[in-house]
């Protein structure tokens, strides 16, 4: 954002006039902090038997002392509460008025004594408010509002500039000084409810997303519990004509009993059959899936049902958010976003909060947890002391790889799930980055480890085996969805 200067009105004499009275304040204390916005700043400093507001704004590049505070602490960017930890209770050492060096510009420096040291708030020097620190005979950022710019990243090198004499002004204040100061207030208060706002909307659109993806899973897994009759019917309707079709057959023509036409024959059907099996491996295979999804349904049905409601929700949540004008409006819309989609801290945060565990938890396109073993010790630990005996067991097929287990699975598991789980076991393998890969699954119960083996070599049987090819678009949404 670039400086916008207030109608010819804000020349460098009337900064000087305006950070003269902040000047005055040297020796006072940082009580609290607001920042309406990352390009202002309200400090309230405690002078003796007082306390007084000053306001920073790096769009104009101007400190000046305020009669009031932004009203509306909600439309605060979340860096707010960084920047006051760093500089909450410090001391007040001496504001000065930069040229910044090479640039047609100039910024304020509030100078501040802290337990970490001297600290330097500047506001002037790009779009949004910087606080640096005095390492090694450098400058270095240590704190930078939203917008600050790649080159203002906290930990670049900050080259500071020179100071301006400023002479002593009896009249720190002068007619129209406050109302300048009051409207750049207000101007920024309304950018950053804006600001939140863009931000709880990004927040909101990305929910709704991965919530429309998980759906539409879910609906297909819901479209395959529903064949799941229909695949019984056909088993039921071979069944007894098996013995009389001969194997590699594409198709078997079998009367229909419950289908009499008008004379009270059957009609026939025609089946389509998978010519590399036998008609009883047709109509076993059959079986076999109408036993597991329509195992499946009930849980299939209640996860749908949950995925919608949440969707509709967040839909809703996300209108209020568009249409909300003030700070009171979208901090309830923020309110309710957090109370019902409780966002998850950053990676770091969780890794440096949670005690460690021997896997990895990422979510499959239904939903469901899959872990994956960090290391060879991790993966006995994940599946000797984590996994119980129901429990999905993956492990890429005659290559080293992490152990990867779904929890809970149950008698019927989830299609995508499984699958989604193969791909993971292959990646994390060293057959990661071939385009196909074999893929061994089984139960939990049925892999053990004998005494003496290396850490993370176990014995599997009952195995099957998937065939995963790779896709990179499904694989790059499971890793984003690391917890």
């Amino acid at each position: 954002m670039a400086r916008i200067p207030d109608s010819g009105e804000l020349n460098l004499q009337r900064r000087a006039r305006l950070l003269s009275g902040v000047r005055a304040l040297a020796g006072a204390t940082v009580q609290k902090l607001w920042l309406p916005s990352p390009a202002v700043a309200v400090l309230q400093l405690r002078v003796p038997r007082r306390t007084t507001l000053v306001v920073l704004d790096a769009r104009l590049a101007l400190a000046a002392l305020a009669s009031e505070r932004s009203t509306s602490s909600e439309s605060a960017p979340r860096s707010q509460a960084t920047l006051r930890a760093a500089i909450e209770d410090a001391r007040l050492a001496a504001a000065r008025l930069i040229a910044l060096p090479g640039r047609d510009g100039v910024a304020v420096r509030l100078e501040l004594e802290t337990e970490s040291g001297l600290r330097a708030l500047i506001a002037g020097d790009g779009p949004a408010l910087l606080l640096v620190a005095s390492a090694d005979g450098q400058e270095r950022i240590v704190w930078a509002a939203s917008g600050a710019g790649p080159e203002r990243r906290p930990g670049s090198t900050y080259a500071g500039g020179r100071e301006i004499a400023i002479e002593s002004a009896a009249d720190a204040q002068a007619p129209g000084d406050a109302d300048l100061v009051r409207r750049a207030l207000a101007a920024e208060e309304t950018a950053g409810v804006a600001a939140r706002r863009r931000e709880l909307e990004k927040r909101l659109r990305a929910r709704v997303q991965r919530m429309r993806r998980t759906l539409a899973a879910v609906e297909a897994d819901a479209e395959r519990a529903a064949q799941a009759i229909e695949d019984r019917r056909r088993a039921e309707l071979l069944v007894p004509h098996q013995s009389r079709i001969a194997r590699g057959a594409s198709e078997a023509r079998v009367p229909d009993w419950e289908d009499l036409d008008e004379h009270g024959s059957p009609r026939e059907v025609v089946l389509p059959l998978d010519p590399s099996l036998s008609a009883a491996q047709n109509a076993a295979k059959w079986f076999r899936r109408s036993h597991r999804y329509q195992a499946a349904a009930a849980r299939i049905a209640g996860r749908r049902a949950s995925v919608a409601a949440d969707l509709q929700q967040a839909e809703g949540l996300l209108a209020r958010a568009a249409a909300a004008t003030d700070a009171e409006a979208l901090r309830a819309v923020e309110e309710q976003a957090t109370a019902v989609f409780p966002a998850r801290p950053a990676r770091a945060e969780r890794r440096a909060e949670a005690p460690r565990v021997p896997y990895r938890t990422f979510r499959s396109s239904s939903g469901e947890r899959i872990l994956v073993g960090r290391s060879a010790r991790d993966n006995d630990a994940l599946t000797l002391r984590v996994a119980r005996g129901n429990d999905l067991w993956l492990h890429a097929r005659g290559v080293q790889g992490s152990h990867v287990v779904v929890p809970g699975a149950g008698e019927a598991p989830d299609a995508r799930t499984l699958a989604d789980a193969a791909l993971l076991a292959a990646h994390f393998s060293r057959a990661r980055g071939e385009d196909l890969a074999e893929v061994s699954w089984t139960r939990r119960k049925h892999v053990r480890k004998t005494k003496g083996a290396p850490a993370g070599s176990v014995i599997a049987t009952q195995e099957r085996t998937l065939r995963v090819r790779l896709s990179a678009a499904r694989l790059a949404e499971l890793l984003s969805s690391e917890e």
